[in-house]
C-alpha cells in the first residue's frame, strides 16, 4: 500500500506541474487543474477510497463558511501589506485603468487561483497527511508537508533563500488549520485569497494602463506571512469547528 500511495503521489505531482509547462494560456492552465482533479479521483479509487473527499475535501455543514473566511483572511493579509507598502511608498502607481476593463479578467483570475490552490493543497496537504504513517504526530505532518509545499516550488530554486523562507512559512500556515481540523476548506480559503490579491497585482499591466512600481522585499511578505502564521495558530483552535470524517492521524 506505501509503495502505491507513493506511486499515486508521483502521478499527481507530475500532473500538478503540467501548469508549468503549457505556457501562459489561461485555458490550458485552467484545463491542467482541472486535469489535476480528474486524475486525483482516478489515483483515489485505486488505492481503495472512495474519492478525493478523503483528502480532506469532504463535505460538512461548515465548509462552505470555513472557505468564505480563509478566501477573506487571504485577501486581507496580502491585501493589508499590499495597502500598507503604498502607505509607505515603497508601492507606486503611474497611468489609468477602468474597472469595466477588469472585471472579466479578474473572475478567471478567482477561478484559475481557486484551482491551483486547491489543487496544491490536496497534494501537498491532504494526501500527504492521509498516507505518511500514522504514528507520526500532527506537529511532525504539519513539518514534513511544509517541506514538501517548498520542495513543490522547485522551480523557483533560484530565486534566493528570502522566497524558500517564504515558502516554508506558507507552507506552516496552511497546513495547520487542517491538521486542527481535518478539513481542507478554511486552507484552501487562505491560500486562494493570498494568491488571488497576488496574482492580480502581478497581471494589473496586462489588464490595463496602470503600472505597479513596485520596491517592496521578500521580506515585506515574509513578515506578513509570518502574522498570519501567528493568526493560524490560534484561531482554528478557538473558532474552527472540526469535520465530522477524515483523516487517519487527525483526531475528528
Amino acid at each position: 500500500m506505501r509503495l502505491k500511495a507513493f506511486l499515486g503521489f508521483l502521478i499527481l505531482f507530475a500532473v500538478y506541474h503540467t501548469s508549468e509547462i503549457v505556457g501562459n494560456n489561461p485555458v490550458f492552465i485552467l484545463g491542467s487543474f482541472i486535469l489535476f482533479f480528474v486524475v486525483a479521483q482516478i489515483v483515489a479509487k485505486w488505492l481503495g477510497e472512495r474519492g478525493i473527499t478523503v483528502f480532506g475535501m469532504q463535505k460538512h455543514k461548515n465548509a462552505p463558511i470555513n472557505l468564505l473566511i480563509g478566501y477573506l483572511l487571504g485577501v486581507l493579509f496580502y491585501g493589508g501589506s499590499f495597502l500598507v507598502s503604498v502607505i509607505q511608498g515603497k508601492i507606486t502607481f503611474e497611468g489609468t485603468f477602468s474597472i469595466y476593463q477588469m472585471i472579466l479578467p479578474l473572475l478567471g483570475i478567482i477561478l484559475i487561483t481557486f484551482l491551483s490552490s486547491a489543487s496544491e493543497d490536496v497534494l501537498t496537504r491532504g494526501y500527504v497527511f492521509k498516507y505518511l504513517p500514522q504514528k507520526l504526530t500532527p506537529e511532525a505532518l504539519i513539518l514534513i508537508s511544509s517541506f514538501i509545499y517548498v520542495f513543490n516550488h522547485i522551480w523557483r530554486i533560484d530565486e534566493g533563500y528570502t522566497q524558500w523562507i517564504m515558502l516554508l512559512l506558507m507552507g506552516l500556515t496552511y497546513a495547520i488549520p487542517f491538521a486542527a481540523t481535518g478539513s481542507l476548506w478554511f486552507t484552501i480559503g487562505c491560500h486562494w485569497g493570498w494568491n488571488t490579491v497576488s496574482l492580480f497585482k502581478s497581471q494589473i499591466g496586462n489588464m490595463s494602463d496602470l503600472k505597479i512600481i513596485d520596491h517592496t522585499t521578500d521580506w515585506t511578505y515574509i513578515y506578513t506571512m509570518l502574522i498570519f502564521l501567528l493568526f493560524v495558530m490560534l484561531y482554528p483552535k478557538l473558532f474552527l469547528k472540526k469535520a465530522t470524517q477524515v483523516n487517519n492521524h487527525l483526531s475528528v
